[in-house]
């Protein structure tokens, strides 16, 4: 099995339905899901609205290539095209962060809308 730590975030004036909405997808598609608590960034370019943000790990027999397929397809099926995109507004942002263990997107691993969410998924697994 691999195991992937995904970030899911959405800015839209819908966005506690678009979160609400993602992560029970997400909980029926992968196997031993854990999912940190969902809490509210600011934009990172400093402009767009806040986003509301939550960080999963999950487990999968699917490839990464096949994870991330679904997942861009995911944000497509909630609405995310570009022309939202260059307008600020996401409807629903989900990536690929670390796969078994490595940083595939190191500028999102950096980020506070991921780290916040792992140091929750960490701290809560020393409890």
């Amino acid at each position: 099995m691999n195991v992937a730590v995904l970030s899911l975030g959405s800015n839209s004036s819908d966005k506690e339905l678009q979160m609400k909405n993602a992560i029970k997808q997400t909980t029926q598609i992968f196997d031993n899901v854990v999912v940190s608590e969902i809490y509210e960034e600011p934009a990172h370019n400093g402009i767009d609205a806040p986003y509301l943000n939550t960080v999963m790990v999950v487990s999968t027999a699917m490839t990464i290539d096949e994870v991330n397929l679904l997942l861009k397809r995911w944000e497509i099926e909630c609405g995310r095209t570009p022309e939202l995109k260059q307008n600020g507004v996401v409807p629903i942002d989900l990536d690929i962060v670390m796969w078994n263990r490595e940083v595939v997107r190191p500028v999102d691993y950096s980020r506070s809308y991921v780290s916040k969410g792992i140091a929750q998924l960490l701290a809560d697994l020393v409890k």
